[in-house]
């Protein structure tokens, strides 16, 4: 293979390299009018073909450690900002969307690619794990944009939308959540364990589902139901993020 004659340094500049192409596009979508749809779409591909780059010279679907499982996170989160804005136009959302995409992918650059994957990942189960698990995220970063927009600006339609997409998020972590219990089993001859991120990864699913249930009382929705999806994103980051670095937890998967 053609990565396998270059050296590992070289590699990983290739990679971050690869990566700060689609964020600058992703910065330029933020133009108007069909310049700005045409980087955003050019930004998509970029991307797609950088994950696949990563694959080539992993030998694996790169979602096994955190720079990778993080560019896929923004990949989705872009996903996400497509899906939403296909099916109603919302002014301003671009900004949020497509800042919190690039920050994403910045915040990949400050983890080193890793090429060794564990026999234990190597299995169906854990990549749809993982694929379900990172597109959720993408859902739920941009029900958060959406919510904050609505506070913003007060278009109830906006609220709706908010909703509709957290839903979609909250469908894929259920499947994550479903894949990667058969995967544990497989891997560790159980199905859960109550270590601080399965913990915290329950409470991030209970908290959502908390939301898509408190937004059927008429007394919490609007205001109160937007605030309460936007602050889910942080519940989420903070599952990723915060736990192994400021809660203590064993190794984990990604």
């Amino acid at each position: 293979m053609f990565f396998n004659i270059l050296g590992e340094d070289t590699r990983t500049l290739i990679t971050f390299a690869l990566l700060l192409l689609p964020a600058s596009l992703y910065i330029m979508a933020l133009m108007k009018g069909r310049k700005g749809h045409y980087f955003f779409l050019s930004a998509l591909a970029v991307h797609l073909v950088s994950m696949a780059l990563r694959g080539l010279e992993t030998g694996n679907i790169p979602l096994t450690e955190k720079h990778d499982t993080i560019s896929f996170m923004a990949f989705s989160t872009a996903l996400a900002y497509w899906y939403a804005t296909g099916r109603k136009e919302m002014k301003n959302l671009d900004l949020l969307a497509l800042s919190l995409v690039a920050a994403l992918i910045f915040v990949s650059f400050l983890h080193m690619p890793i090429n060794t994957v564990s026999p234990f990942m190597e299995t169906p189960a854990f990549y749809l794990h993982t694929f379900f698990y990172f597109l959720s995220y993408g859902f739920f970063g941009i029900a958060a944009c959406i919510g904050v927009l609505y506070m913003l600006e007060g278009n109830d339609e906006l609220e709706g939308i908010q909703y509709r997409v957290m839903m979609h998020g909250w469908l894929f972590l259920s499947l994550s959540l479903v894949a990667g219990s058969v995967w544990f089993f497989v891997a560790h001859g159980t199905y859960w364990l109550w270590t601080s991120k399965e913990l915290w990864t329950a409470l991030m699913w209970f908290y959502y589902s908390l939301y898509l249930h408190a937004r059927l009382i008429r007394g919490l929705r609007g205001r109160p139901a937007a605030l309460l999806g936007s602050v889910g994103f942080a519940v989420a980051l903070f599952t990723y993020f915060g736990v192994g670095t400021i809660i203590p937890s064993p190794p984990t998967q990604f």
